[in-house]
C-alpha cells in the first residue's frame, strides 16, 4: 500500500509520455535555514550527487538573497519555510501514468474527499493598487523595465493532500508538476514552467510571460491564440526576460553558444494561455550546480528586470515573504543532469489545512492595475473546479440497415472538445471499439462512448426506445445558464444541473424536457437537445454564442440551410408558429409548452 510519509517527492509531467519519478524513504534530509549556510549547502548537494545519489526538493524564492549583498541586508526570512530542503535518494521509483494514478489513489487512503476555499489575500485591492502605483514610479524613472508584482492566497483545505493533487493536475495537467511531503507541510505545486534544465553539457530554459483566458470553444481560443501572439505588451514582456535569461545564462556558457530555439511561442493549458520562449547554451567547462545556481537562481521571470533591482523593490512592497513560491522545485541526478521548475501555481498546506498560494503577474510601464489584478486572479481559476472530474461523451443511434448516425460528426465533435480540453483521442481506436460493440446489436440501439483523459473509452448501449409520436411536453425552466461557461459548448459527464432540473419539473410539471435561458434572457437549449421554432417559414434555433452544446443534428440543419441561428427570447418562443426540439437520437420532435407563466425573472 502505497503512503506518502515524510520525505516522499513525486514529480510528475502530465504533457508527455514520461514516467513520473517518485521519491521515497531518503537516506537523509540537507536543509538549509540561513544565508550564511547557503554555500555550503551547495556544496553538501554536489557531494552527495558525485557519491552516486539522487537529489529532490526545493530552494525558496529567498534563497537567491545569498548571492547579493544587498539583498542579504535585507534578508528577514523565508516565511515558514526553509531556505532550500532536499532529500538524499537512492535511483527513484518510475511510475507509469497507470501507476501514478494508482500510487496517488492509495496514498488518498481513506481521507475524505479534498476541497480548498480561498480566504483571504495578504493584499487587499487597494493594497494592490499603491503597490502598483509605486511600480509605475520605478519604471517611469528607468529604474526598472519589468517587474513581477505578487500576493498570497489564504486558503483551507480539507481532506487528502495526495487526491488533492491528482485533481488539480485534471484541471490543468502540466509539464513539471510536484508533490512533497515536508513533515508539518505539505507542497502541491501544479507548475507548468521550466526554470533550468542541464542535459550533459547544455542548459534550458524557458521562462513564462504573457497570459490570456482560455475562450469557450475551439474557434474561441483560435483567435484568443492569435491576438497573444501578436500582443504587443505580451512580446515586450516576454522579449525583456528573454534578454534577461540570455544575460544570465552567458555567465555560466561558452561564448557564441547561447541561442533561443523558440520566441514568445504560445502555449495551451486547461484554463489558460501562456506565452513562453526557449533559451539554450552550453556550459563553460567544469562548471557544476553551486556556480550555476549562484549565477541564474531565482529565475527571471519572476523577479523582473534588472534582476536586482527588481528584488529590492519587490521586498519593498510585496506584504510577506514569497518562501518556496517562485522559488523551484525540482532533482538532482548522480551525473549532474538536473530538472527545475518556477515553483508557481504551488499550494503550501500545513498539519491544521491552513494553506498559501502565491499569484501574481509582470508589470510594465504600459500596463494597468486592474487588468494586472485580474490576472493574478485568473492564475488561481484552476483551484474552482478542482473536485470536479469528468469524461467527453457522445451518444448516437445505431440501426441494422444504417449503422451509427451521424458518425462522423459525432467523432468530429469529441476530437474538438477532446483538443480543447487536452485530452488524449485516438479517432481509429475510437472506430475500432464502436464497431466491436455494434457487432453484437440485433436491433436499434442507443450507444454510448466515453472518452477519459488518458485516452481510455468505454461504451455503453441500451434498446432504443421507441417513440409514442406525441408531442414532448417542454417546460421553461426557471434556473438560468450563464453564457461564460464553457462547459455548455462541450458533451461532458457534467451533466449534474440539467438531468437535476429536468427530473424536478418531470416530478411537479409532468414535462419531459426543460428549456433554459441564460443570464441576459436568451433562450439556450434543452436538458438533452437543441431548441428550434417555425417563424414565418423559417426554422430557427438559438445562437451557439448563448451558451449551448453544438449538437450534431442541429449542425446539420444549419449546415444545409434547413435551419437559421437567432437571438431567441421567451416571448419569440410564445410567438412562435411551432416548437421542436431535436438531438441526432430522435430527429426534430414536436414540442407543447407547459406552464409557459412559471416566473422567469
Amino acid at each position: 500500500m502505497a503512503q506518502f510519509a515524510f520525505g516522499t517527492v513525486l514529480l510528475v509531467d502530465r504533457l508527455s509520455h514520461e514516467p513520473a519519478r517518485l521519491f521515497q524513504a531518503p537516506q537523509r534530509v540537507l536543509t538549509c535555514q540561513t544565508l550564511s549556510e547557503v554555500p555550503q549547502f551547495l556544496q553538501q548537494l554536489e557531494q552527495e550527487r558525485k557519491a552516486g545519489h539522487h537529489l529532490a526538493g526545493f530552494f525558496s524564492y529567498e534563497f537567491g538573497f545569498a548571492f547579493e549583498e544587498k539583498l542579504k541586508q535585507r534578508f528577514s526570512g523565508s516565511g515558514n519555510m526553509p531556505l532550500a530542503w532536499f532529500g538524499v535518494y537512492d535511483a527513484p521509483e518510475l511510475l507509469s501514468r497507470a501507476q501514478e494514478a494508482q500510487w496517488l489513489k492509495e496514498a488518498a487512503g481513506n481521507e475524505a474527499s479534498p476541497s480548498i476555499h480561498i480566504n483571504q489575500f495578504d493584499m487587499s485591492k487597494s493594497d494592490y493598487d499603491a503597490a502598483f502605483a509605486k511600480t509605475q514610479q520605478h519604471l517611469a524613472q528607468g529604474d526598472i523595465y519589468q517587474i513581477n508584482l505578487t500576493m498570497r492566497a489564504m486558503l483551507e483545505q480539507t481532506g487528502s493532500a495526495a487526491a488533492l493533487f491528482d485533481n488539480l493536475l485534471f484541471q490543468q495537467p502540466v509539464e513539471y508538476a510536484a508533490l512533497l511531503h515536508l513533515g508539518d507541510q505539505k507542497v502541491l505545486s501544479i507548475s507548468p514552467e521550466l526554470f533550468l534544465e542541464r542535459k550533459g553539457k547544455q542548459l534550458t530554459t524557458r521562462p513564462m510571460k504573457g497570459t490570456a483566458q482560455r475562450g469557450r470553444t475551439t474557434d474561441e481560443d483560435a483567435r484568443v491564440q492569435e491576438w497573444l501572439q501578436s500582443d504587443e505588451k505580451s512580446r515586450a514582456e516576454n522579449t525583456m526576460i528573454l534578454d534577461l535569461m540570455r544575460n544570465d545564462l552567458s555567465r555560466i556558457t561558452k561564448a557564441g553558444s547561447v541561442c533561443v530555439p523558440s520566441h514568445c511561442e504560445v502555449e495551451q493549458y486547461r484554463s489558460l494561455f501562456q506565452m513562453t520562449s526557449t533559451t539554450t547554451g552550453e556550459l563553460v567547462d567544469g562548471a557544476e550546480l553551486p556556480e550555476i545556481i549562484e549565477e541564474l537562481f531565482p529565475c527571471g521571470s519572476i523577479t523582473g528586470a534588472p534582476k536586482l533591482w527588481a528584488m529590492e523593490i519587490i521586498d519593498d512592497l510585496e506584504k510577506s515573504p514569497r518562501g518556496i513560491y517562485t522559488g523551484s522545485i525540482g532533482m538532482i541526478e548522480p551525473n549532474g543532469d538536473f530538472t527545475f521548475n518556477v515553483a508557481i501555481r504551488t499550494l503550501v498546506i500545513d498539519e491544521d489545512g491552513a494553506a498559501e498560494m502565491g499569484t501574481g503577474s509582470g508589470v510594465v510601464f504600459d500596463s494597468g492595475a486592474s487588468p494586472e489584478y485580474d490576472e493574478c486572479l485568473l492564475k488561481l481559476n484552476f483551484l474552482k473546479a478542482s473536485d470536479e472530474r469528468f469524461t467527453l461523451f457522445e451518444t448516437m443511434g445505431w440501426t441494422p440497415e444504417d449503422g451509427y448516425t451521424l458518425l462522423e460528426r459525432h467523432m468530429q465533435r469529441m476530437a474538438d472538445s477532446a483538443s480543447y480540453f487536452g485530452f488524449n483521442w485516438n479517432p481509429e481506436q475510437a472506430l475500432r471499439v464502436l464497431s466491436d460493440h455494434a457487432a453484437g446489436f440485433e436491433r436499434s440501439m442507443r450507444v454510448r462512448l466515453d472518452l477519459a483523459e488518458d485516452g481510455e473509452l468505454s461504451v455503453t448501449a441500451q434498446e432504443m426506445p421507441a417513440s409514442s409520436g406525441d408531442d414532448w411536453r417542454v417546460c421553461i425552466a426557471e434556473e438560468r445558464v450563464h453564457s461564460q461557461d464553457r462547459f455548455l459548448f462541450h458533451k461532458t459527464s457534467r451533466r449534474g444541473f440539467y438531468d437535476q432540473t429536468r427530473a424536478n419539473y418531470a416530478s411537479q410539471y409532468g414535462c419531459s424536457e426543460v428549456i433554459f435561458l441564460n443570464e441576459a434572457g436568451y433562450l439556450t437549449e434543452g436538458s438533452f437537445t437543441n431548441l428550434f421554432i417555425r417563424r414565418d417559414g423559417k426554422l430557427l434555433t438559438p445562437a451557439l454564442k448563448h451558451g449551448l452544446l453544438p449538437g450534431v443534428f442541429r449542425a446539420g440543419l444549419l449546415e444545409h440551410g434547413y435551419a437559421e441561428e437567432a437571438d431567441l427570447t421567451l416571448s419569440d418562443l410564445q410567438e412562435a408558429d411551432a416548437v421542436y426540439i431535436g438531438n441526432s437520437l430522435r430527429g426534430l420532435m414536436r414540442a407543447s409548452l407547459v406552464s409557459l407563466d412559471a416566473d422567469v425573472s
